[in-house]
This record gives C-alpha cells, sequence and structure tokens, in this order.
C-alpha cells in the first residue's frame, strides 16, 4: 500500500437521506480514478448504522453495531483482476513451478463518514445527534471484534460447481505484481499483502471529503489468487475488512448470526483456458456494499433481547 500526492476529485450527487421526520442531503465521496484504477466503492451507511446500539429497535428486529464512534468505513478502488504467469515456489513443499496467477491492484483511504450528511451544518447536526449522550446505549459484551485484515474471496459464479478461492500472501507474486504495475514509480512507492496492511492502515486517520490531496493518504495493495479454475467465465470478488460494521440477527433455531458488512463485485471473463489474457477480463457493473454472514453462529439464548436497547430515540426506529 502507498501513500502519493495525487489531485483529488469529489464527485456529489444530492439524494436525501431520510429518518422519520428528518432529512439530511448526503453526497458521493470518492477520490479521482487514475493509473488504470476502473471503480471506487466509495463509502455508504446509514444513520441507523452511524447510530448504531443507540438505535431503538422493534422486537426480534436486528442490531446494527458497533456505531459512531466506533464505527469505521473506506474507500476502497481497485483495477480489474490481471494475469502473470512466472515462477512460484509453494511454500509448503518448496517447490518451484511456473504458475498462471491471478491478481487484483487495490488501494485504501479510511473515510470520515460524518461528510455523507452534505452540507457543513447538515454535517454538524448529524454529530450532535451522533453524540446524543441522553441515550442509554444497550449492553454490548457480546459485539463482535473489528474486522482487522483485509480479505479478497474469489467466488466463480458460473453454472454447475462453485469455487471459492481466498487470497493468499506470496512474496515473489507480490514482488513481481509491483514490478509490473509500477515501475516507473518504484523508488517512491510500496504494495502490501493482506497481513502487512494490518499495521498499515490507520482507520482513526480518516480522509475528509474536502481533502484536496486524499491519495496521498492511499494504501496500495495486492490480493493473489493460485490455481484458478481456467474455465472460469463469471465470478465476483467479495472484499472484507474495509468496515467493521456488523449487523446481528436471530436465526430459525435460536442462535445468534454475525454479518460483516463487504464490498462485492462481480467480473465476466469470456474466454477459453487455452488463450488466457488480461484483455478478457471484464468489471460488471458497480461494486455494492452489502452484508454478508459468517460461516459460524453464536449460540448465546437470549442474547438479542438482552443486548435490545432500554432507552428510546423518537427520530430513529
Amino acid at each position: 500500500m502507498i501513500a502519493r500526492t495525487c489531485h483529488f476529485c469529489l464527485i456529489l450527487f444530492a439524494v436525501v437521506m431520510v429518518s422519520n421526520q428528518h432529512a439530511a442531503h448526503s453526497q458521493t465521496i470518492q477520490a479521482e480514478l487514475n493509473r488504470g484504477f476502473v471503480r471506487s466503492s466509495s463509502i455508504i451507511l446509514n444513520v441507523k448504522e452511524m447510530l448504531g446500539t443507540q438505535v431503538n429497535r422493534a422486537e426480534g428486529e436486528s442490531i446494527l453495531g458497533p456505531g459512531f464512534p466506533a464505527l469505521w468505513i473506506a474507500e476502497v478502488q481497485y483495477k480489474p483482476v490481471r494475469l502473470l504467469r512466472l515462477p512460484v515456489r509453494d511454500s509448503r513443499t518448496q517447490e518451484t513451478k511456473r504458475e498462471l496467477v491471478w491478481y487484483m491492484v487495490y488501494r485504501v483511504i479510511p473515510r470520515d463518514y460524518t461528510y455523507l450528511a452534505g452540507s457543513e451544518e447538515s454535517r454538524l447536526s448529524l454529530l450532535k445527534r451522533l453524540r446524543n449522550e441522553t441515550v442509554d446505549s444497550q449492553d454490548q459484551r457480546v459485539i463482535p471484534e473489528s474486522l482487522a485484515m483485509p480479505r479478497f474471496t474469489l467466488q466463480t459464479t458460473d453454472e454447475g460447481a462453485k469455487h471459492i478461492y481466498v487470497d493468499e500472501v506470496n512474496h515473489e507474486v507480490q514482488q513481481a505484481v509491483f514490478s509490473r504495475e509500477f515501475r516507473d514509480d518504484a523508488k517512491d512507492l510500496q504494495l502490501l499483502n493482506s497481513i502487512e496492511a494490518i499495521s498499515a492502515v490507520d482507520v482513526g486517520k480518516q480522509v475528509k471529503a474536502d481533502d484536496p490531496d486524499a491519495l496521498e493518504n492511499a494504501h496500495y495493495g495486492v490480493a493473489i489468487w493460485r490455481n484458478v479454475d481456467p474455465e472460469t467465465d463469471f465470478f465476483r470478488v467479495i472484499m472484507s475488512g474495509f468496515s467493521n460494521a456488523y449487523r446481528l440477527t436471530s436465526t430459525e433455531d435460536g442462535k445468534i448470526q454475525v454479518e460483516d458488512k463487504c464490498i462485492v463485485q462481480e467480473f465476466g471473463r469470456p474466454g477459453d483456458r487455452f488463450a488466457q489474457s488480461d484483455r478478457e477480463f471484464r468489471v460488471e457493473g458497480d461494486p455494492k456494499w452489502i452484508y454478508l454472514p459468517r460461516k459460524d453462529t453464536i449460540d448465546i439464548p437470549g442474547v438479542i433481547s438482552v443486548l435490545g436497547n432500554r432507552a428510546v430515540d423518537p427520530t430513529v426506529r
């Protein structure tokens, strides 16, 4: 991931974010797309997500957390998935063989989500709501930990058998990608893997929407996938770890399902396994922020009721 000065571009859209009787104009916060980066997740949060545990909710309704001020979210920009054929040493067997590796370069900008309110007056009003000390927030003993490591999961969506590939750390591939993508800026740039990103990205240093050099605060990384089925025509990349927003819901058997806020981007690749090329990869549509369930559930009887907020905020239901 890299810190580098670039021009910044704000794309403003007039939309209305309504919460009962209160409305606030919001904006899309996005840094300039350049150097081959083709999509930005921007940031998407509604008032309930920002308030989190302060929200009064109906019996059985999902719990959103962690809420302001612990809540954080980042803008993620990325290039299309690309291919690289090179010798790769297997970390387990130590054997080296020539492979066709799939990878995706991305950059991350931690964002101040209060700027989604739009005008400075609306932002100050939102901050006042978020800092409401009269609301007795719920007991947080069972709130899951924040996501700390970026994770990129490639999931095939072709008909028939589905395959899932989780990005891996491989320093040889990482260096080869760095040389290919940033050779003109090699002395100034650094490309990190997901493990290195844990210490590199400080989510507490949030970049304002009006920062003229937003990309100076960007961190650059690469997701690497090996042994991807060459017959794959359609797939999606699920990007997690770029927000600590979560949702708790009750399952039919009384357990708790934890869902994390993730980014999903669809891709198409109408080629064949024999003449694979970077040009085959197409970015399909725009990225989406959605909640996706974790594999395991939590078995704590009645926890949703216990976590229910006893205070009432009449402006948010």
